[in-house]
């Protein structure tokens, strides 16, 4: 197994990934915390408590031919895919101005909170309920009986009511099963998160793949045929674990989100190791690939009848004026318009394994970080097995020694 090419080129490919995400989840924990998608979630999730579900609104010809079942797919897919949801209407907009939840913001993107207590949900909502008459046993439910959906959304004002019902129309324990219901749903909420966060891990993913030109499946062809490069990189990735024996953390989880300052330390830690990540980057970068925007003068020259570029440029990819100088040994000179014929061009050759790559790195660091070190210790084990049973072997007395 140790010698085994396939599993070098795992190794390879899966380290390559985790530097990747790794350098990714800096830069998607940077564009969530600048854009509020936290803030953005939480907003989207109390909504969903508050209010009903929108009908769905495409009417006419178009809803007649294509029918309901397939546009309200399409729509939920377009409503997945949405990032920036900002739910506005009266209620949720009365249940943010309350000055129990409105504080807790700052100002401009962080305006809303990115987190408050189940204890803030449950005395905020019943401020909408009972406005500022006492809070009492008959006050709670004329109100929730009478009311609520006023302030409510109509499926939501039956739910809440069935809980002070739940409760035995007892004050201290409608509060409880408010809050516990606010914990269920943030704990869902967070899932939400996760799945917005990993699309945006997958676009970065495909942008930063295009602009290293990190195409999976040329990689594993440069692995394959390429012993040097295949041995360094599983010496990198020794020299990686090694000096990084804790698991990059989840970026879904690693923030608790609950104040400006404690995004700024965290964002913080994330950037003092950018540098770190980017130099392990450029250092496979140089054995398997090259960036997909190509510097105003390249170099050309022979070596073993075939031609190199310093740096390095897919040949393939050249118009034919360029393979003709490059063939004479004249170095290429790229103006503005052929940059972006180059790059361009990388993007329609390698848009797979662009792809694969992308996918890869919206799996997130923890998971090629475990596998990584799940395959380098079964890497490790059978090398020194293999040392071992050579060594026994040297070490048995023949018969005829013996005697």
């Amino acid at each position: 197994m140790i010698n085994n090419v396939a599993f070098d080129v795992v190794i390879g490919l899966i380290f390559i990934y985790l530097l990747y995400s790794l350098l990714a989840t800096v830069v998607a924990e940077i564009i969530a915390t600048k854009l509020g998608l936290r803030a953005r979630n939480l907003k989207e999730a109390v909504n969903r408590m508050l209010t009903d579900e929108d009908d769905f609104r495409l009417k006419g010809r178009w809803y007649d031919f294509l029918g309901k079942w397939f546009l309200e797919k399409i729509q939920r897919i377009g409503d997945s895919l949405r990032l920036m949801k900002n739910p506005k209407n009266k209620i949720i907009d009365r249940f943010y101005s309350n000055p129990e939840i409105k504080y807790l913001g700052s100002s401009g993107l962080f305006k809303y909170p990115s987190s408050f207590k189940a204890v803030s949900f449950s005395k905020t909502l019943l401020y909408l309920l009972n406005g500022n008459t006492p809070l009492n046993v008959s006050n709670i439910d004329s109100t929730l009986r009478n009311d609520a959906q006023k302030v409510l959304g109509k499926e939501t004002a039956e739910y809440v009511l069935n809980i002070w019902e739940d409760s035995e129309k007892n004050i201290v324990k409608f509060k409880m099963q408010l809050e516990a219901w606010f914990d269920r749903t943030m704990e869902q909420a967070t899932e939400w998160y996760k799945r917005k966060i990993q699309i945006v891990l997958l676009i970065i993913g495909f942008v930063m793949a295009w602009l290293f030109n990190a195409d999976s499946i040329s990689i594993v062809h440069k692995l394959s045929k390429d012993k040097n490069a295949r041995e360094q990189i599983v010496l990198l990735t020794s020299s990686y674990l090694k000096s990084n024996p804790k698991k990059p953390e989840d970026i879904s989880t690693s923030l608790t989100a609950n104040e400006a300052k404690e995004y700024k330390q965290n964002l913080d830690s994330l950037i003092n190791v950018k540098e770190t990540i980017e130099a392990d980057i450029e250092s496979t970068k140089t054995l398997l690939g090259y960036g997909s925007w190509p510097p105003d003068s390249v170099e050309v020259y022979k070596r073993s009848n075939q031609i190199k570029f310093k740096p390095q440029l897919d040949a393939s990819i050249l118009s034919v004026a360029q393979k003709i100088n490059a063939q004479t040994g004249k170095s290429l000179k790229f103006n503005t318009s052929d940059k972006w014929k180059y790059f361009f061009g990388i993007f329609a050759k390698h848009f797979w394994g662009f792809l694969i790559t992308a996918i890869a790195i919206s799996l997130g660091a923890p998971f090629w970080f475990d596998l990584l070190n799940k395959l380098m210790s079964l890497r490790t084990s059978n090398k020194e097995q293999t040392e071992s049973t050579n060594t026994n072997k040297n070490n048995v007395v023949k018969p005829s020694e013996s005697n």
